[in-house]
Protein backbone atom coordinates (compact mmCIF):
# COMPACT_ATOMS: atom_id res chain seq x y z
CA UNK A 1 0.00 0.00 0.00
CA UNK A 2 1.13 3.33 -0.06
CA UNK A 3 2.69 5.55 2.23
CA UNK A 4 2.45 9.26 3.38
CA UNK A 5 4.75 12.21 1.31
CA UNK A 6 7.29 13.11 3.62
CA UNK A 7 8.22 16.55 1.78
CA UNK A 8 4.74 17.47 1.54
CA UNK A 9 3.97 16.97 5.44
CA UNK A 10 6.89 18.87 6.43
CA UNK A 11 6.47 21.54 3.90
CA UNK A 12 3.03 21.70 5.34
CA UNK A 13 4.05 21.87 8.57
CA UNK A 14 6.35 24.95 7.98
CA UNK A 15 4.14 26.64 5.49
CA UNK A 16 1.45 26.67 8.65
CA UNK A 17 4.32 28.04 11.20
CA UNK A 18 4.87 30.92 8.95
CA UNK A 19 0.93 31.65 9.84
CA UNK A 20 0.70 33.96 13.19
CA UNK A 21 4.97 33.49 13.20
CA UNK A 22 6.93 35.27 15.29
CA UNK A 23 10.25 37.37 15.18
CA UNK A 24 12.14 34.46 17.99
CA UNK A 25 10.58 31.40 15.88
CA UNK A 26 7.04 30.95 18.06
CA UNK A 27 4.15 31.00 16.72
CA UNK A 28 0.97 33.19 18.19
CA UNK A 29 -2.62 31.91 17.21
CA UNK A 30 -4.89 32.61 19.88
CA UNK A 31 -8.28 31.09 19.10
CA UNK A 32 -10.37 32.87 16.69
CA UNK A 33 -7.38 35.74 16.32
CA UNK A 34 -6.79 36.86 12.84
CA UNK A 35 -3.93 34.26 12.53
CA UNK A 36 -6.47 31.33 13.50
CA UNK A 37 -8.73 32.85 11.67
CA UNK A 38 -6.01 32.31 8.73
CA UNK A 39 -4.83 29.78 9.76
CA UNK A 40 -8.49 27.76 9.10
CA UNK A 41 -8.99 29.28 5.58
CA UNK A 42 -5.40 27.65 4.84
CA UNK A 43 -6.56 24.36 6.17
CA UNK A 44 -9.65 24.61 4.21
CA UNK A 45 -8.17 24.90 1.29
CA UNK A 46 -5.58 22.19 1.62
CA UNK A 47 -8.56 20.15 1.95
CA UNK A 48 -10.16 21.45 -0.68
CA UNK A 49 -7.16 20.65 -3.08
CA UNK A 50 -6.93 17.34 -1.70
CA UNK A 51 -10.15 16.93 -4.05
CA UNK A 52 -11.96 17.09 -0.11
CA UNK A 53 -14.82 18.82 1.10
CA UNK A 54 -13.97 21.11 3.34
CA UNK A 55 -17.09 22.27 6.13
CA UNK A 56 -17.08 24.66 8.95
CA UNK A 57 -19.32 24.22 12.63
CA UNK A 58 -20.20 26.84 14.21
CA UNK A 59 -16.83 26.68 17.04
CA UNK A 60 -15.09 26.90 13.48
CA UNK A 61 -13.67 23.72 13.79
CA UNK A 62 -12.67 22.71 10.28
CA UNK A 63 -13.41 19.17 8.93
CA UNK A 64 -12.45 17.71 5.25
CA UNK A 65 -14.31 14.35 3.80
CA UNK A 66 -14.63 13.08 0.57
CA UNK A 67 -17.37 14.41 -1.41
CA UNK A 68 -20.73 12.41 -1.32
CA UNK A 69 -19.22 10.37 1.34
CA UNK A 70 -21.60 8.91 4.57
CA UNK A 71 -20.88 8.26 7.83
CA UNK A 72 -19.76 6.68 10.54
CA UNK A 73 -16.30 8.08 9.38
CA UNK A 74 -13.29 7.67 11.99
CA UNK A 75 -12.13 11.29 12.97
CA UNK A 76 -8.67 12.18 12.77
CA UNK A 77 -6.91 15.44 13.64
CA UNK A 78 -5.96 18.09 16.30
CA UNK A 79 -6.47 21.30 16.91
CA UNK A 80 -4.89 24.78 15.09
CA UNK A 81 -4.78 27.39 18.09
CA UNK A 82 -1.45 27.82 19.64
CA UNK A 83 -0.61 29.33 23.12
CA UNK A 84 0.63 33.09 23.13
CA UNK A 85 4.16 32.38 21.40
CA UNK A 86 4.01 28.75 21.36
CA UNK A 87 5.54 26.12 19.41
CA UNK A 88 5.12 25.77 16.04
CA UNK A 89 4.09 21.16 16.46
CA UNK A 90 1.81 21.51 19.15
CA UNK A 91 -1.74 20.80 17.78
CA UNK A 92 -0.99 21.59 14.17
CA UNK A 93 1.42 18.72 13.39
CA UNK A 94 -1.30 16.02 14.71
CA UNK A 95 -3.63 18.16 12.37
CA UNK A 96 -1.39 18.01 9.08
CA UNK A 97 -0.62 15.03 9.73
CA UNK A 98 -4.27 13.49 9.66
CA UNK A 99 -4.76 15.47 6.37
CA UNK A 100 -1.68 13.89 4.75
CA UNK A 101 -3.24 10.34 5.85
CA UNK A 102 -6.44 11.09 4.25
CA UNK A 103 -4.57 12.66 1.13
CA UNK A 104 -2.78 9.48 0.67
CA UNK A 105 -5.94 7.17 1.32
CA UNK A 106 -7.71 9.23 -1.57
CA UNK A 107 -4.68 9.82 -3.98
CA UNK A 108 -4.51 5.65 -3.55
CA UNK A 109 -7.82 4.81 -4.39
CA UNK A 110 -8.20 3.38 -0.84
CA UNK A 111 -11.82 2.37 -0.23
CA UNK A 112 -11.42 3.07 3.39
CA UNK A 113 -10.89 7.19 2.59
CA UNK A 114 -14.82 7.65 2.68
CA UNK A 115 -14.92 6.25 6.40
CA UNK A 116 -12.34 8.46 7.47
CA UNK A 117 -12.77 12.59 8.22
CA UNK A 118 -9.94 15.10 9.01
CA UNK A 119 -10.37 17.91 11.73
CA UNK A 120 -8.67 21.01 12.56
CA UNK A 121 -9.96 21.51 16.33
CA UNK A 122 -10.97 25.42 17.72
CA UNK A 123 -9.63 26.68 21.10
CA UNK A 124 -7.83 23.75 22.54
CA UNK A 125 -5.32 25.66 24.67
CA UNK A 126 -7.84 27.60 26.87
CA UNK A 127 -5.18 30.61 27.48
CA UNK A 128 -7.91 33.16 25.56
CA UNK A 129 -11.22 32.50 27.80
CA UNK A 130 -9.82 30.22 30.53
CA UNK A 131 -12.08 27.62 29.20
CA UNK A 132 -10.44 25.33 26.96
CA UNK A 133 -11.32 22.86 24.37
CA UNK A 134 -14.21 24.84 23.36
CA UNK A 135 -13.70 23.33 19.77
CA UNK A 136 -14.40 19.49 21.23
CA UNK A 137 -17.06 20.15 23.65
CA UNK A 138 -18.91 21.71 21.19
CA UNK A 139 -19.00 19.07 18.54
CA UNK A 140 -20.23 16.99 21.44
CA UNK A 141 -22.58 18.55 22.38
CA UNK A 142 -21.27 19.47 25.99
CA UNK A 143 -20.92 23.05 25.62
CA UNK A 144 -24.03 25.44 23.98
CA UNK A 145 -22.07 27.80 22.51
CA UNK A 146 -24.92 30.47 23.75
CA UNK A 147 -23.42 29.57 27.19
CA UNK A 148 -21.13 31.53 26.68
CA UNK A 149 -22.00 34.90 26.09
CA UNK A 150 -21.42 35.90 29.69
CA UNK A 151 -17.95 34.83 29.39
CA UNK A 152 -15.16 37.48 27.96
CA UNK A 153 -11.74 37.37 26.76
CA UNK A 154 -9.07 39.47 28.19
CA UNK A 155 -10.15 42.58 26.29
CA UNK A 156 -13.67 42.11 27.77
CA UNK A 157 -15.28 41.21 24.41
CA UNK A 158 -18.28 38.16 25.04
CA UNK A 159 -16.85 35.28 23.92
CA UNK A 160 -19.73 34.10 21.91
CA UNK A 161 -19.34 37.33 20.01
CA UNK A 162 -16.28 36.92 19.16
CA UNK A 163 -16.92 33.27 17.73
CA UNK A 164 -19.82 34.75 16.15
CA UNK A 165 -18.10 37.59 14.98
CA UNK A 166 -15.46 35.39 13.43
CA UNK A 167 -17.79 33.09 11.75
CA UNK A 168 -19.49 35.50 9.89
CA UNK A 169 -17.00 34.80 6.79
CA UNK A 170 -17.29 30.64 6.77
CA UNK A 171 -20.34 29.91 4.05
CA UNK A 172 -20.62 26.24 4.71
CA UNK A 173 -21.97 26.28 8.57
CA UNK A 174 -22.22 22.60 10.11
CA UNK A 175 -24.28 21.86 13.15
CA UNK A 176 -21.30 20.24 15.21
CA UNK A 177 -24.03 18.18 17.52
CA UNK A 178 -25.93 16.62 14.81
CA UNK A 179 -22.25 15.94 13.12
CA UNK A 180 -20.80 14.01 16.17
CA UNK A 181 -23.63 11.61 15.14
CA UNK A 182 -21.72 10.62 12.19
CA UNK A 183 -18.44 9.89 14.24
CA UNK A 184 -17.54 6.41 14.97
CA UNK A 185 -14.10 6.77 16.78
CA UNK A 186 -11.18 9.25 17.42
CA UNK A 187 -7.49 8.89 16.74
CA UNK A 188 -5.03 12.13 17.46
CA UNK A 189 -1.11 12.54 16.74
CA UNK A 190 0.81 14.90 18.68
CA UNK A 191 4.28 15.59 20.00
CA UNK A 192 5.11 14.10 23.75
CA UNK A 193 5.59 18.20 24.93
CA UNK A 194 7.51 16.49 27.64
CA UNK A 195 10.66 14.52 28.47
CA UNK A 196 10.11 11.05 29.17
CA UNK A 197 10.62 9.68 25.11
CA UNK A 198 13.71 11.03 24.46
CA UNK A 199 14.85 10.32 27.93
CA UNK A 200 14.30 6.67 27.40
CA UNK A 201 15.03 6.71 23.87
CA UNK A 202 11.73 6.08 22.72
CA UNK A 203 10.31 6.85 18.94
CA UNK A 204 6.50 6.23 19.33
CA UNK A 205 4.21 5.76 22.12
CA UNK A 206 1.09 4.99 22.66
CA UNK A 207 -1.02 7.06 25.06
CA UNK A 208 -3.18 4.99 27.85
CA UNK A 209 -4.67 8.37 29.15
CA UNK A 210 -5.21 11.83 29.61
CA UNK A 211 -4.71 13.57 32.66
CA UNK A 212 -8.11 15.24 34.81
CA UNK A 213 -7.46 19.26 34.25
CA UNK A 214 -9.02 21.66 36.73
CA UNK A 215 -9.24 25.32 36.72
CA UNK A 216 -10.77 27.86 39.07
CA UNK A 217 -10.09 31.79 39.25
CA UNK A 218 -8.94 32.97 42.91
CA UNK A 219 -9.99 36.89 43.96
CA UNK A 220 -8.95 38.15 47.55
CA UNK A 221 -10.43 40.67 48.58
CA UNK A 222 -8.10 43.04 51.52
CA UNK A 223 -8.14 47.42 51.52
CA UNK A 224 -6.08 48.95 49.41
CA UNK A 225 -4.45 51.84 51.46
CA UNK A 226 -1.13 54.62 51.82
CA UNK A 227 1.50 51.74 51.73
CA UNK A 228 4.10 54.25 53.47
CA UNK A 229 1.85 55.00 56.18
CA UNK A 230 0.17 51.85 57.12
CA UNK A 231 2.60 49.83 59.32
CA UNK A 232 2.26 45.71 58.59
CA UNK A 233 0.13 44.85 61.67
CA UNK A 234 -2.51 47.01 60.64
CA UNK A 235 -2.56 45.90 56.78
CA UNK A 236 -5.06 43.94 54.69
CA UNK A 237 -3.00 42.71 52.18
CA UNK A 238 -4.86 41.09 49.49
CA UNK A 239 -1.58 40.67 47.22
CA UNK A 240 0.48 38.86 50.74
CA UNK A 241 -2.14 36.69 50.85
CA UNK A 242 -2.23 35.45 47.54
CA UNK A 243 1.73 35.51 47.13
CA UNK A 244 1.39 32.81 50.47
CA UNK A 245 -1.12 30.71 49.08
CA UNK A 246 0.64 30.62 45.51
CA UNK A 247 4.60 29.87 47.87
CA UNK A 248 3.24 27.07 48.96
CA UNK A 249 1.45 25.11 46.40
CA UNK A 250 4.18 22.92 44.88
CA UNK A 251 4.80 21.53 48.94
CA UNK A 252 0.67 21.15 49.59
CA UNK A 253 0.47 19.96 45.94
CA UNK A 254 3.33 17.01 46.53
CA UNK A 255 2.38 16.18 50.05
CA UNK A 256 -1.21 15.07 48.35
CA UNK A 257 0.54 12.74 46.09
CA UNK A 258 3.65 13.55 44.06
CA UNK A 259 3.08 12.94 41.01
CA UNK A 260 0.12 15.50 40.78
CA UNK A 261 1.45 18.88 39.36
CA UNK A 262 -0.66 22.20 39.61
CA UNK A 263 0.34 25.94 38.35
CA UNK A 264 -0.49 29.83 38.93
CA UNK A 265 0.03 31.13 35.83
CA UNK A 266 -1.22 34.69 36.10
CA UNK A 267 -1.36 36.99 38.85
CA UNK A 268 -2.91 40.14 39.14
CA UNK A 269 -2.80 42.90 42.16
CA UNK A 270 -5.14 45.62 41.89
CA UNK A 271 -4.70 48.62 41.73
CA UNK A 272 -1.26 47.84 40.79
CA UNK A 273 0.68 51.35 42.53
CA UNK A 274 4.26 50.73 43.32
CA UNK A 275 3.44 52.40 47.12
CA UNK A 276 -0.47 51.35 47.07
CA UNK A 277 -1.05 47.99 49.19
CA UNK A 278 -3.62 46.42 46.98
CA UNK A 279 -7.08 46.10 48.11
CA UNK A 280 -7.63 43.39 45.87
CA UNK A 281 -5.46 40.34 44.21
CA UNK A 282 -6.81 37.64 41.24
CA UNK A 283 -5.56 34.63 40.06
CA UNK A 284 -5.71 31.58 38.22
CA UNK A 285 -5.07 27.96 39.53
CA UNK A 286 -4.54 24.66 38.12
CA UNK A 287 -4.31 20.90 38.75
CA UNK A 288 -3.70 18.07 36.78
CA UNK A 289 -3.61 14.57 37.59
CA UNK A 290 -4.56 11.01 36.02
CA UNK A 291 -7.04 9.84 39.11
CA UNK A 292 -9.97 12.66 39.60
CA UNK A 293 -10.23 12.34 43.58
CA UNK A 294 -6.58 13.16 43.56
CA UNK A 295 -7.18 16.60 41.69
CA UNK A 296 -10.51 17.32 43.77
CA UNK A 297 -8.32 16.57 46.81
CA UNK A 298 -5.90 19.32 46.13
CA UNK A 299 -8.33 21.69 45.24
CA UNK A 300 -10.12 21.35 48.38
CA UNK A 301 -7.46 21.11 50.73
CA UNK A 302 -5.58 24.43 49.00
CA UNK A 303 -9.22 26.44 49.26
CA UNK A 304 -9.16 25.92 52.75
CA UNK A 305 -5.52 26.86 53.27
CA UNK A 306 -6.38 30.03 51.25
CA UNK A 307 -8.94 30.79 53.57
CA UNK A 308 -6.74 29.85 56.33
CA UNK A 309 -3.93 32.63 54.90
CA UNK A 310 -6.80 35.53 53.93
CA UNK A 311 -8.22 35.49 57.47
CA UNK A 312 -4.83 35.42 58.75
CA UNK A 313 -4.18 38.70 56.56
CA UNK A 314 -7.52 40.06 57.40
CA UNK A 315 -8.39 39.40 53.87
CA UNK A 316 -11.43 37.35 52.37
CA UNK A 317 -11.10 34.81 50.01
CA UNK A 318 -13.85 33.88 46.55
CA UNK A 319 -12.93 30.78 44.14
CA UNK A 320 -14.88 30.22 41.17
CA UNK A 321 -14.54 27.15 38.86
CA UNK A 322 -13.46 28.14 35.30
CA UNK A 323 -13.59 24.31 33.62
CA UNK A 324 -13.10 21.24 34.36
CA UNK A 325 -12.25 18.25 32.58
CA UNK A 326 -12.16 15.15 33.94
CA UNK A 327 -9.22 12.46 33.37
CA UNK A 328 -9.58 10.18 30.00
CA UNK A 329 -9.35 6.46 29.44
CA UNK A 330 -7.96 5.64 25.92
CA UNK A 331 -9.76 2.69 24.33
CA UNK A 332 -8.43 -0.81 24.44
CA UNK A 333 -8.68 -1.74 21.17
CA UNK A 334 -7.59 1.56 19.80
CA UNK A 335 -4.49 1.36 21.82
CA UNK A 336 -3.76 -2.09 20.65
CA UNK A 337 -4.55 -0.79 16.89
CA UNK A 338 -1.66 1.80 17.47
CA UNK A 339 -0.08 -0.69 18.97
CA UNK A 340 0.18 -2.80 16.02
CA UNK A 341 0.62 -0.04 13.78
CA UNK A 342 3.56 1.29 15.40
CA UNK A 343 4.94 -2.73 15.48
CA UNK A 344 4.49 -3.01 11.65
CA UNK A 345 6.86 0.38 11.29
CA UNK A 346 9.33 -1.94 12.90
CA UNK A 347 9.19 -0.07 16.40
CA UNK A 348 8.00 -1.38 19.51
CA UNK A 349 6.33 1.81 21.50
CA UNK A 350 6.04 2.53 25.25
CA UNK A 351 2.69 3.20 26.63
CA UNK A 352 2.71 6.83 28.42
CA UNK A 353 -0.40 8.79 29.92
CA UNK A 354 -0.74 12.16 29.22
CA UNK A 355 0.07 15.45 31.08
CA UNK A 356 -1.09 17.69 28.95
CA UNK A 357 -4.64 18.36 28.22
CA UNK A 358 -6.08 17.22 24.82
CA UNK A 359 -9.26 17.17 22.51
CA UNK A 360 -8.46 13.72 22.74
CA UNK A 361 -9.99 13.70 26.40
CA UNK A 362 -13.30 15.18 24.83
CA UNK A 363 -13.83 12.71 22.31
CA UNK A 364 -12.80 9.50 24.40
CA UNK A 365 -16.21 10.28 26.77
CA UNK A 366 -18.52 9.67 23.31
CA UNK A 367 -16.50 7.42 20.39
CA UNK A 368 -13.54 5.19 21.21
CA UNK A 369 -10.54 6.85 21.36
CA UNK A 370 -6.67 6.63 20.88
CA UNK A 371 -3.62 8.73 21.34
CA UNK A 372 -0.07 8.54 19.82
CA UNK A 373 2.97 10.07 20.88
CA UNK A 374 5.98 11.16 19.18
CA UNK A 375 9.47 12.54 21.19
CA UNK A 376 9.59 16.37 22.21
CA UNK A 377 13.37 17.45 21.60
CA UNK A 378 14.42 18.74 25.35
CA UNK A 379 11.09 18.15 26.36
CA UNK A 380 10.07 21.76 25.54
CA UNK A 381 6.54 22.37 24.71
CA UNK A 382 4.77 25.92 25.13
CA UNK A 383 7.91 27.31 23.45
CA UNK A 384 9.55 28.74 20.89
CA UNK A 385 12.10 26.14 21.35
CA UNK A 386 9.56 23.77 21.04
CA UNK A 387 10.64 20.75 18.20
CA UNK A 388 10.66 17.66 16.70
CA UNK A 389 12.99 15.96 14.40
CA UNK A 390 11.93 15.40 11.04
CA UNK A 391 12.43 11.58 11.02
CA UNK A 392 9.98 11.26 14.12
CA UNK A 393 7.56 13.69 12.38
CA UNK A 394 7.19 11.57 9.36
CA UNK A 395 7.27 8.21 11.12
CA UNK A 396 4.39 9.57 13.64
CA UNK A 397 2.62 10.47 10.35
CA UNK A 398 3.50 6.61 8.88
CA UNK A 399 2.11 4.99 11.78
CA UNK A 400 -0.65 6.99 12.27
CA UNK A 401 -1.59 5.69 8.62
CA UNK A 402 -1.67 2.42 9.74
CA UNK A 403 -3.95 2.78 12.85
CA UNK A 404 -5.87 4.54 10.87
CA UNK A 405 -6.56 2.01 7.94
CA UNK A 406 -6.81 -0.58 10.87
CA UNK A 407 -9.60 1.52 12.47
CA UNK A 408 -11.52 2.74 10.32
CA UNK A 409 -11.85 -1.05 8.55
CA UNK A 410 -13.64 -1.80 12.18
CA UNK A 411 -16.41 0.77 11.23
CA UNK A 412 -19.70 -0.45 10.02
Amino acid sequence: MSDINPQRLLSDLRTLSAIGAQADGGVDRLAWSEADLAARRWFAERIREAGLEPRVDAALNVFGHMSGSAGPRLLTGSHLDSVPNGGRLDGAYGAVAGLEVLRTMVESGEPLAARVEVVGFADEEGVRFAIGLIGSLALTGELDLEQLRDGRDWQGDPISQVIASAGREVDRMLDAQQHMHSIAAFLELHIEQGPRMEADGVDLAVVTGIVGVYRQQVRVIGSQNHAGTTPFRLRHDAGRAAARAAAGLRELVQNVDPEAVANIGAMQFDPGGVNVIPGRAAFTLEVRHLEESVVHRIVETFNTNLETISAEEGCRAETERLSWVPPARMDPAQMERLEAACQELGHEPARLWSGAGHDAAILARHVPTGMLFVPSIGGISHSPQENTSDEHLVLGARALLRGVRAAAAQIK
